[in-house]
C-alpha cells in the first residue's frame, strides 16, 4: 500500500503519468485499422472505434450493440485570438471570444492514429490503444504548430435511461443528469463565496455498464444532458484530449477499472472506522476531559477524538498550546489509556512575517525559514510569496509541496505531533490554487515551474503527502489516517477519508444559492464512491449555522451511522446528543451502537475497496440497472450491495416513501419484510430510520459492547476483551464472506435446512455466533430438528444465553424465529441444521 502510495505521488510530482496508471495501457496495440482514415483498438469484450468524414467515436461490445457513442460534432477544438494565453470558462457552452470548430476530415494515420483537420486545416492526431481488459484509450493531440486553440470538446450522446453516478463530490443529486459539473473549485454560487466542487473527478459511470475519464488536470466541465438532453459534453482547457473508456456488465466494476488506474485507495486503520467525536473548540483540557468522561458514562462506542483549532502555541508549530491544554502529553496518554486516539487540525500555511520584521513567535520564525528557503508558493508577475487571505487567524504563507526539501520540512514539523501520539490529522482549507480569479488566470509559480493550470487539482494531494509519510514512518502499529477535505482523482492513494467541509446544519437540499445540509452529505457520500473514494463522514448535525436542532442532529446520526464513516461534531457549543435531552442520548447510543456492531462488514467492503477499487457503497441503479422504478430517488444507498439505507429528510416526516429493489427486504429495525421491486411508505420514528438487509445476506459483526477498538484495560471494553466475531444470517443462496478477524463463513438453505462453514485462519478469531433469521430465510424455515457439527450431532443449549455465550466445539438454541449457533475451534467446521 506504501509503494501505491510512492508511485502515486511520484506521478502527482510531475513525472512520467504513465507510471500512475495501469502498466501495459500503451502495450500491445491492436492492428486491426481497417484503413488509415479509420481506427479501432478492441478485446473480447469491446471495441473502440474512430471513424473519420466525418469523425465518429463508438465504443462496441462484443456482442455488436453500442456501449457509447459521440455526438453531434463529436469533437471539436475551442479557438480564441490569443489560444490558451487567457482562461476560457470550460462550463460555459459558448465562453467569450470562443469559436467551436468540428474536426471531420480523416488526412493521414497508421494502425493506431488517425490526423484529423478541421475546415480551416487546424490539424490534431487521435491515437487509440488499450491494456486491461475492458479498458480503451483515445488521445486528441493538438499539432504544436496551431496556436490559437484554447478548448478541447468531446460530445457523447446521452443515455435514453439510467443514472450517471460519479464526477467527484458533489452535493446535489447522486445522478448529474442534467446539471454541468466543473472541474475545478471556482469563486462565486453558494453562500460559502465558491462553487463547493472540493474533490472534482472527471470520471463518470454509467448505470448502464460504461464509463468515461479525461485524464486532464487542466480546468474543465461536464455538461451531462444539462444544455442539450441528447448529448454529454467533457470541455477541457489544453491542447489535449486524453480519455479512458470502460465497460463491464456490473457497472461498480467500471468503477473499479478506473480507481486501479489512478491508484488503489488507502486502507484507513480498524479503529477509524469506530464512532468518532469532536467539538469546534475545546477551550481547555477540562472541556476536552469532560466530554471524553462522558462518551463512557453514556455507554458511547467511540474511538477517535478529535482536537480542532485552535489547539497550537502558535499557527501551524505543530506544537501544543500547554496554556490551553496543560501538560499536553499527559492529557494525551490520558485519553489513549480511555481508548481514545488523538487526531488534531491542521492546514498548510504559517504566520507570515512582513519582510525587515523581526518574528515574534515559533510559526513565524518558521516563516522566515520556509521564505528563505524558497519553500513558499508564489503568485504575480514578479513572483511574490503568496500570502493567502483563507488562513485563518492570522494571514499566512502557503507552503510550495512541489519542493522536496519543503515537503521534508512540514513532514518533521507533523512529526512532532505524531511523536506524542497523535495519529491522524484534519486537513483543512489549502484549497487556494484556483485555475482562475474572476476570469484571469491566478498566476501562482511553484519551484518546479509548473504554474496553477497543472496545479490546482493536484495541490491537495500534494499538501497530504508529507503528513502520510510522517504517519508511516512514526505511527507504529496503530497506524493513523487523514481526513481531508479537498482532493481529485489519483488522491484517494494519499488519503484515507473525505469530509465535506462546511454544509448547512439543516435537512435542505442543495442548490445554485445554497451549500445543503443532510441531503448534500447523502449526495456527497454516494457521488464520492463513485468516483475511487470510498471513504466519507459528514459532520453529524453539520457545521454552516452553528448548532443544528435536534431534529437535524438526529436525522444526521441515522444517515452516518449507516455509513462507513461516523464522526459527531460541528459548529456551536456542541453536537453532544445527551446535552439536548436523555431521549435524544438515547436515541444516539443505540445509532452509535449500530455503527460499531457493522465495523467487521465495513472493513469486509473496505479491504476489497483497497485491494480492487470495488465501492462499498453505491446508488441501486449501480447494482440492479434494469429497476429503473428506483433511478429517481437521490438519497437512497446501498451498502456492499446487501445493506439499504434510505434517510429521512424532510422536516417533521415521520414516514418515509422509498423504492425496494429485487429481492426479500427485511427492516432492520422491526423485523418485517417486504418483497420487491416494490413501491413502500415505512414508519419512520426518530431513531428508526428505513434500513433493510437483504434476504441472502451474511453480515460479520462486532461484539455488542465494545467501547473502543483499541487496547484498553477494564472496566472498559475493548477487542481482548471480546475476541469473538458475531454473524447474521438471513439465509438463501450460498453467502461466503471472508473477514478481516479472520475467519471465512459460509452459510447456504439447502433443500433440507442450513449448511454452515466457518474456517478460521490460524492465530486469529476462531470463536464465531451466529443469529441466524429462520422465518426471514428463502425459503422460510421450520424449527430445526437436528444439529451436526462435521457429521456428529450437536446436542442444544439450555437457553439463548448459552448459546449467545458461545461454547467450545459448538452449540445451539432456537428462541422464537432465530436460531443461535455458536461455532468455536481451531479448525474448520461444518454444521448442518436440519428442518
Amino acid at each position: 500500500m506504501r509503494l501505491r502510495f510512492a508511485i502515486a505521488l511520484a506521478g502527482l510530482l510531475g513525472c512520467d503519468p504513465g507510471t500512475t496508471l495501469d502498466g501495459g495501457v500503451d502495450a500491445g496495440l491492436d492492428a486491426r485499422a481497417p484503413t488509415p482514415r479509420s481506427v479501432s483498438i478492441g478485446d473480447e469484450r469491446a471495441t473502440l472505434i474512430v471513424e473519420t468524414d466525418p469523425l465518429r467515436v463508438r465504443v462496441e461490445r462484443a456482442d455488436g450493440s453500442v456501449a457509447v457513442a459521440s455526438a453531434g460534432p463529436g469533437l471539436e477544438l475551442g479557438t480564441a485570438p490569443r489560444g490558451d494565453e487567457r482562461f476560457h470558462d470550460p462550463t460555459m457552452d459558448l465562453p467569450p471570444t470562443v469559436s467551436w470548430r468540428g474536426l471531420e476530415l480523416g488526412d493521414t494515420g497508421d494502425a493506431s492514429s488517425v490526423r484529423v483537420v478541421d475546415a480551416d486545416g487546424r490539424a490534431a492526431t487521435v491515437t487509440v490503444s488499450t491494456g486491461a481488459l475492458g479498458t480503451y484509450r483515445m488521445t486528441v493531440t493538438v499539432d504544436p504548430a496551431v496556436d490559437d486553440v484554447a478548448l478541447l470538446r468531446l460530445s457523447l450522446g446521452a443515455d435514453a435511461t439510467g443514472t450517471y453516478q460519479g464526477l467527484g463530490e458533489r452535493f446535489y443529486d447522486t445522478d448529474a443528469r442534467g446539471w454541468i459539473v466543473p472541474m475545478q473549485m471556482a469563486i462565486g454560487g453558494r453562500p460559502s463565496g465558491f462553487n463547493e466542487h472540493h474533490v472534482p473527478v472527471p470520471f463518470f459511470a454509467s448505470s448502464n455498464g460504461y464509463g468515461v475519464f479525461v485524464a486532464s488536470r487542466e480546468a474543465g466541465a461536464f455538461d451531462v444532458a444539462a444544455t442539450d438532453p441528447t448529448q454529454v459534453r467533457a470541455t477541457f482547457e489544453g491542447h489535449e484530449l486524453d480519455v479512458y473508456f470502460y465497460v463491464d456488465p456490473d457497472p461498480r466494476e467500471v468503477v473499479a477499472a478506473y480507481t486501479r488506474q489512478t491508484g488503489l485507495p488507502i486502507l484507513p486503520p480498524r479503529w477509524a472506522f469506530a464512532p468518532m467525536h469532536w467539538r469546534n473548540e475545546w477551550t481547555d483540557r477540562a472541556a476536552l476531559e469532560e466530554d471524553a468522561a462522558r462518551i463512557r458514562a453514556e455507554g458511547v462506542p467511540c474511538t477517535t477524538l478529535w482536537i480542532d483549532n485552535p489547539w497550537q502555541a502558535s499557527y501551524n508549530d505543530f506544537v501544543f498550546d500547554d496554556v490551553r491544554f496543560e501538560d499536553p502529553q499527559g492529557m494525551l496518554d490520558a485519553m489513549r489509556a480511555q481508548g481514545y486516539v488523538p487526531l488534531v487540525w491542521s492546514t498548510p500555511y504559517l504566520d507570515a512575517v512582513d519582510d525587515g520584521a523581526a518574528p515574534t513567535n515559533e510559526a513565524e520564525r518558521e516563516f522566515v525559514t520556509a521564505r528563505d528557503e524558497g519553500w513558499l508558493v508564489r503568485q504575480g508577475r514578479d513572483a511574490s510569496v503568496y500570502v493567502s487571505p483563507a488562513s485563518p487567524g492570522a494571514a499566512g504563507g502557503m507552503i510550495d509541496f512541489t519542493s522536496a526539501g519543503a515537503s521534508a520540512f512540514w513532514q518533521s514539523r507533523a512529526r512532532l505531533a505524531v511523536d506524542m501520539g497523535v495519529r491522524g490529522f484534519k486537513l483543512d482549507y489549502g484549497e487556494d490554487i484556483l485555475a482562475e480569479l474572476l476570469g484571469a488566470r491566478s498566476q501562482f509559480t511553484f519551484s518546479d515551474g509548473r504554474t496553477e493550470r497543472a496545479l490546482h487539482n493536484v495541490y491537495n494531494t500534494l499538501y497530504h503527502g508529507p503528513y502520510r509519510a510522517a504517519l508511516d514512518a512514526g505511527g507504529g502499529d496503530d497506524g493513523g489516517f487523514l481526513l481531508v477535505r479537498a482532493s481529485s482523482w489519483g488522491g484517494q492513494s494519499v488519503a484515507d477519508i473525505i469530509w465535506p467541509g462546511d454544509l448547512d446544519n439543516d435537512l435542505r437540499e442543495a442548490g445554485h444559492d445554497q451549500v445543503g445540509g443532510l441531503p448534500a452529505a447523502i449526495s456527497g457520500l454516494v457521488s464520492l464512491a463513485a468516483s475511487g473514494f470510498p471513504h466519507f463522514g459528514s459532520d453529524t448535525g453539520g457545521y454552516r449555522g452553528g448548532m443544528p436542532d435536534r431534529e437535524s442532529l438526529l436525522r444526521w446520526a441515522e444517515h452516518t451511522a449507516f455509513t462507513p464513516i461516523l464522526q459527531l461534531g460541528g459548529a456551536g457549543a456542541h453536537h453532544n446528543p445527551w446535552l439536548y435531552d436523555d431521549e435524544a442520548g438515547a436515541i444516539y447510543r443505540t445509532l452509535a451502537r449500530a455503527h460499531m456492531d457493522l465495523v467487521p462488514f465495513f472493513r469486509v467492503h473496505a479491504r476489497r475497496a483497497a485491494e480492487t477499487g470495488y465501492p462499498p457503497v453505491a446508488h441501486p441503479s449501480m447494482i440492479w440497472p434494469d429497476d429503473d422504478a428506483g433511478f429517481d430517488d437521490p438519497y437512497v444507498y446501498v451498502l456492499g450491495g446487501d445493506v439499504l439505507v434510505a434517510p429521512v429528510y424532510a422536516p417533521g416526516a415521520t414516514t418515509r416513501a422509498l423504492h425496494l429493489p429485487p429481492g426479500r427486504w427485511v427492516h432492520w429495525f422491526t423485523g418485517a419484510s417486504f418483497d420487491g421491486p416494490a413501491d413502500v411508505t415505512v414508519d419512520a420514528p426518530l431513531g428508526a430510520p428505513p434500513v433493510f438487509v437483504r434476504v441472502g445476506a451474511l453480515l460479520p459483526l462486532a461484539p455488542a459492547d465494545l467501547d473502543t477498538l483499541v487496547e484498553v484495560d477494564p472496566p472498559l471494553v475493548g477487542p481482548a476483551q471480546r475476541p469473538f466475531l458475531r454473524a447474521w444470517s438471513f439465509p438463501g443462496a450460498a453467502a461466503t464472506v471472508a473477514t478481516e478477524e479472520g475467519p471465512t463463513l459460509e452459510v447456504e438453505r439447502t433443500a433440507t435446512g442450513l449448511r454452515v462453514a466457518v474456517t478460521p485462519a490460524s492465530g486469529e478469531v476462531a470463536d464465531v455466533r451466529f443469529q441466524i433469521e429462520l422465518a426471514h430465510a428463502d425459503p422460510a424455515m421450520g424449527t430445526p430438528t437436528a444439529v451436526t457439527a462435521d457429521g456428529a450431532p450437536v446436542p442444544a443449549s439450555p437457553d439463548a444465553d448459552t448459546a449467545r455465550a458461545g461454547c467450545d466445539g459448538a452449540c445451539w438454541f432456537v428462541e422464537g424465529d432465530v436460531l443461535w449457533l455458536s461455532v468455536r475451534g481451531a479448525s474448520a467446521t461444518v454444521v448442518t441444521v436440519a428442518e
